[in-house]
């Protein structure tokens, strides 16, 4: 059992690897690792058209409100984070596969496997603060729902 930083106590599979999935593995992907981890699950992300990958959110000007929403609202400080690009060889090894990039992004290989999990959410890409604190507020409750 951990505590999430409300106090609630969740109970989590803690064999459960997932690989969360966006577009630009810049925020939604990023974000939902990052809370899942928090919560004690084991993740990583990656995202299916990654322009610059091995590059931190540091680099990326558009991950700002992000990485600060993420800090202030759950204490993670994710600008070192690493964009990956999916590959076939990436999703190796784990149990689940969660995915919240635009349909027209994801590989045909990645839409058939059995593992895959979609889910709509909004990209905040160019949203302001507030937009983009309500699209990782529903990212958690998401993955409040994996614990």
């Amino acid at each position: 059992m951990n505590k999430a930083p409300s106090g609630v106590l969740f109970c989590y599979d803690e064999t459960m690897n997932i690989l969360f999935v966006c577009q630009a593995n810049v925020g939604r992907s990023q974000a939902a690792m990052e809370i899942y981890r928090q919560k004690g699950g084991t993740a990583q992300s990656a995202g299916t058209k990654v322009d610059t990958p091995g590059a931190t959110l540091a680099e990326r000007p558009g991950a700002f409100n992000i990485v600060e929403i993420m800090k202030e609202d759950f204490g993670i400080n994710m600008i070192d984070n690493i964009r990956t690009q999916i590959t076939e060889d990436t999703v190796d090894g784990f149990d689940k596969i969660v995915v919240m990039a635009e349909h027209d992004t994801v590989p045909e290989w990645l839409s058939k496997d059995a593992r895959a999990e979609f889910w709509t959410v909004n990209d905040p890409k160019g949203q302001d603060i507030d937009t983009t604190r309500r699209i990782v507020h529903e990212i958690e409750a998401k993955v409040n729902q994996l614990i």
